[in-house]
């Protein structure tokens, strides 16, 4: 956690609600995924926290990137991660975003369907390495918008077109293996059993370096040594390196919002009314999203609140159910576990600003993003 006089100056400097960020959280989780999976090359999944300080303390680390838009390409370049280390995924893959690819010269290319395939035909792409995402066409036992390995997702080529796509690589010399992203917030390992069932035969025939494993590892509770037993079997039986894309694994306990209370209301629910909500944090409203709520420097009595935004939603919540201190106005609350689409994910509903965000570091705070303003929102306006 963050103690209470670093909060409060980090309210009074730079207001709230702001979000903060505890790099060595970052720094002990890649250690622990390089502690059980030494060999692999761990690339990180931008979407889940762009901020560019972020991502050039995970260069300095020697975490790669995975992007899939044109801005997630240039926001990695820019942090200095090596293109040698950043790999192409996701629906997308416009013309637009092909070239820019190629003019960065990455290294791998994860394809996502076969009319990306056919796409890519038109272009130079002698220098690069593809993965073939399959869909596995499993139950991936998780929130329905996160499983990304179910038949009926958008995500992945059928068994059929991966076949056909990996005899054409396969004879080009560029097939770097297949890939699978099952899905998010993953903890039942036997979909990991299934996902490796699917792969193993398309690895005997087609062959390839490489098995990309995606991420979507459980937050906070992830069993990896017994994950690693299992891809180090699986690898080791058909002489494959590991990859793996964490987004969320890496940054979500790094990751704090700092907001205010408002007003307080009672009724047949006691409401907090905060000046962060769902612009600022969608995930409990998208995915029903829980988040460790605590209140700062407050202790007593406790009561039962619904922590709420400021917005005309009633989807426009923090938490239900909060067991916290009695509070008034001007109450401080720290809102834990969003590192991980946090601040991405937010938007500017209701003309909302988006949040500061600030780092800690061992020589204090160090504000990497400013609060937007009214000449933000309208900047862009021509009219």
């Amino acid at each position: 956690m963050i103690d209470n006089k670093t909060v409060f100056k980090i309210a009074q400097d730079y207001g709230t609600p702001t979000y903060i960020y505890k790099l060595e959280y970052i720094q002990n989780n890649i250690a622990k995924l390089n502690k059980y999976l030494p060999n692999a090359k761990i690339l990180y999944a931008v979407k889940a926290n762009p901020n560019g300080a972020i991502l050039k303390f995970l260069a300095q680390n020697n975490v790669g990137a995975e992007v899939i838009s044109l801005g997630e390409l240039a926001r990695a370049l820019k942090a200095g991660i090596n293109p040698n280390n950043i790999s192409l995924d996701g629906p997308r893959q416009d013309t637009e975003l092909i070239l820019a690819a190629i003019k960065a010269g990455i290294k791998w290319v994860s394809l996502d369907s076969y009319s990306q395939w056919q796409l890519w035909q038109q272009f130079d792409y002698s220098n690069l390495k593809f993965f073939i995402r399959l869909n596995p066409d499993l139950d991936p036992k998780t929130h329905q918008h996160l499983a990304t390995g179910a038949a009926e997702s958008k995500f992945g080529m059928t068994l059929e077109e991966s076949h056909v796509v990996a005899k054409d690589l396969k004879a080009k010399g560029q097939l770097a293996g297949f890939h699978v992203h099952a899905g998010s917030q993953i903890s039942d390992f036997s979909v990991y059993d299934e996902v490796l069932a699917r792969l193993k035969p398309l690895f005997e025939k087609y062959g390839g370096a490489h098995i990309n494993i995606g991420g979507g590892f459980h937050v906070p509770d992830f069993d990896f040594e017994a994950f690693a037993t299992i891809m180090h079997n699986f690898s080791k039986a058909l002489g494959l390196k590991i990859v793996t894309e964490p987004g969320r694994y890496l940054v979500a306990d790094s990751g704090f919002l700092l907001t205010k209370v408002l007003h307080k209301k009672t009724g047949a629910l006691d409401h907090l009314i905060c000046d962060a909500g769902m612009a600022d944090l969608i995930r409990p409203a998208l995915y029903n999203g829980v988040h460790p709520i605590t209140a700062i420097a407050k202790s007593g009595n406790e009561n039962i609140y619904d922590v709420d935004g400021p917005l005309c939603e009633n989807a426009d919540r923090l938490g239900r159910g909060i067991k916290l201190p009695e509070l008034d106005s001007g109450d401080l609350l720290l809102v834990s576990q969003v590192g991980a689409y946090g601040f991405t994910m937010s938007s500017n509903y209701a003309s909302s600003f988006r949040p500061a965000e600030v780092i800690l570091t061992n020589n204090g705070t160090k504000l990497v993003k400013k609060r937007e303003t009214v000449e933000d929102l309208l900047r862009l306006e021509l009219d």
